[in-house]
């Protein structure tokens, strides 16, 4: 049993702060509700007189939700290659982020998932969705990814990103990947496990993905009974494309060859039409909002954003903060002059856990209050935060201390599933060595780009 004395429960849908109050958790292996909130009351101490103290005071939270990302360019930061100047978006995947999927191998896949996951939860981060590519490391790449969230003990979602652009044998390989760790996430549960990772159906972008690969991914969906993971329409040219060759927008052919559910994450969107937006609502699709890097990419701005119901979060790989990746959604959005406040991204940001939810629910008891909650019998995914607000912290303000004050350095303890791994800010697993490891693959990493 872990317990948090004289906490203030932060909850963000909707938005509440409470007095100071106790809460237990049970830890893994406690019997059939290892992993979940056990009780919140006063002094439970005397309730659980055996329980290890995790942090006192501060304020306790459901873990932040990373709603798409890139692991493999964790290594990428501060990169020392020569990089030809690029006038356009799809130059910049030609010369930069292609050249760079390709040199990876296993070492560095292995170096780069460690590191980014570390990186996730000092932030308050507990799931992160991965998006992966790497033509030369297909076969097994998902298992090793799986490997780095175990070892650190963050929750996910896996997809390898299958694609035309390296030939029909490598798309097949994708395709065949995503499939083989999706039957590997159902015979781990088969045999009563509780996965920390899910498995999506990966697809790069409606412009690299030909008919027979995206009706490929179909049935992949189909036969898992998973959800297809894609950028669509990042930049404009994707959409153009799409209706160019294929006489449809990018959803619109996801939609046609039945690969479209409510497990479905779609990066980006930025110039989808309106229709499009009332299609992935009718499926309960959810849209990826990726702020940083479209600014970073110069893709422009989802000004149709509102129109989704289900918007989450994502980084594309520019990091797992996600209350900066918030802060830059908010700021960006009131440039444009759009209409959502930070009350409205708020809700954007707590809505990751509804994906999480989508995968991992199956997990938990039928009763379960569900991810993103601090309540008896939910899961055990749960942030201290050490912020001392200068001014009063209620319900009704908590998007504007995120847009204005809280930062990821007020993440002070943080566990998943009901174990610890960030405690008073010092990771439960070797980081040190994670930290050495990612600087001498990502010199091995720079030095392949440079041969490619």
């Amino acid at each position: 049993m872990i317990l948090f004395r004289n906490v203030k429960i932060m909850e963000l849908e909707p938005s509440a702060v409470s007095e100071p109050i106790d809460v237990a958790v049970f830890e893994p292996g406690e019997g059939d509700r290892g992993g979940t909130v056990a009780a919140i009351g006063p002094n439970l101490q005397k309730q659980y007189p055996g329980a290890k103290v995790a942090g006192e005071g501060g304020y306790l939270s459901a873990g932040l939700v990373c709603g798409h990302t890139h692991l493999y360019s964790a290594l990428a930061r501060g990169m020392l290659v020569d990089i030809r100047p690029s006038k356009d978006f799809a130059q910049m995947l030609d010369h930069l982020w292609w050249r760079l999927d390709r040199a990876i191998d296993p070492n560095i896949l292995r170096a780069s998932a460690l590191a980014g996951c570390s990186d996730a939860l000092k932030a308050g981060v507990t799931s992160l969705v991965d998006h992966h590519a790497g033509p030369e490391c297909i076969d097994g790449s998902l298992s090793i990814i799986r490997g780095a969230y175990e070892a650190v003990g963050i929750r996910g979602i896996l997809c390898y990103e299958t694609t035309d652009r390296n030939g029909m044998d490598g798309a097949r390989a994708g395709v065949a990947e995503n499939i083989r760790f999706a039957r590997e996430i159902d015979a781990a549960r088969a045999s009563g496990a509780k996965p920390l990772t899910e498995a999506a159906i990966g697809a790069h972008a409606s412009f690299t993905v030909g008919e027979e690969t995206l009706t490929a991914l179909a049935d992949a969906v189909r036969a898992t009974g998973r959800g297809i993971h894609i950028h669509l329409a990042e930049d404009k040219f994707d959409a153009v494309d799409a209706r160019h060759r294929f006489g449809k927008g990018p959803v619109e052919r996801i939609e046609a060859v039945g690969a479209l559910n409510d497990r479905s994450i779609i990066g980006h969107g930025l110039w989808l039409s309106p229709s499009e937006a009332e299609i992935m609502n009718a499926h309960g699709a959810f849209l990826a909002h990726n702020a940083r890097s479209n600014m970073n990419n110069a893709v422009g701005y989802n000004n149709l954003l509102p129109a989704f119901a289900n918007v989450v979060l994502g980084t594309d790989g520019m990091g797992a903060d996600m209350l900066e990746e918030f802060k830059f959604a908010v700021f960006r959005h009131r440039e444009s002059q759009g209409p959502w406040w930070p009350g409205d991204f708020l809700k954007v940001l707590h809505r990751g856990n509804k994906l999480i939810g989508r995968y991992f629910d199956r997990d938990y008891a039928p009763d379960c209050p569900g991810f993103g909650t601090v309540k008896a019998g939910a899961p055990a995914d749960l942030v201290l935060w050490d912020y001392d607000p200068p001014t009063p912290l209620v319900g009704e303000n908590i998007a504007g201390h995120f847009a204005f004050g809280m930062s990821s350095r007020s993440a002070r303890t943080v566990m998943v599933a009901g174990s610890l791994r960030i405690l008073d800010r010092r990771p439960l697993y070797d980081d040190a060595r994670i930290q050495a490891e990612a600087r001498e693959q990502a010199s091995r990493l720079w030095k392949r780009m440079e041969e490619r």
